[in-house]
């Protein structure tokens, strides 16, 4: 019986996340993530939603908290347009959730985002 746990692809979460979600800035600033000290930067919270999408948390739990982190936790404060901010992080969420290289053990999720 195998119970390793499967392993999370940390360089391809960057990848997602660098080119969907980048809150601050830093690649308008800095230019290329990949091998710079502040590539790391977004991992804990890349690494909180992959384990929420793969704990089957609803879309809209995931979302929220993204949004939570982006206005309140960074403390970035409103933004200008709310729902379009929220239609980005679904982007981002649909992406991690849809990508099998995410996971060793490919897992993904279906969203199920039908009313």
């Amino acid at each position: 019986m195998n119970d390793a746990r499967p392993k999370l692809n940390i360089d391809r979460l960057r990848e997602i996340g660098w080119s969907l979600w980048d809150p601050i800035g830093l690649s308008d600033m800095l230019g290329e993530w990949r091998g710079q000290p502040h590539e790391d930067e977004y991992d804990t919270y890349l690494v909180r939603t992959a384990g929420m999408l793969r704990k089957q948390r609803p879309a809209s739990e995931v979302i929220d908290d993204l949004f939570f982190i982006e206005t309140e936790h960074m403390g970035l404060g409103a933004v200008p347009n709310e729902e379009k901010l929220r239609e980005r992080l679904l982007e981002l969420v649909r992406a991690i959730s849809d990508d099998p290289s995410i996971w060793s053990d490919g897992f993904t999720v279906d969203l199920n985002l039908s009313n």
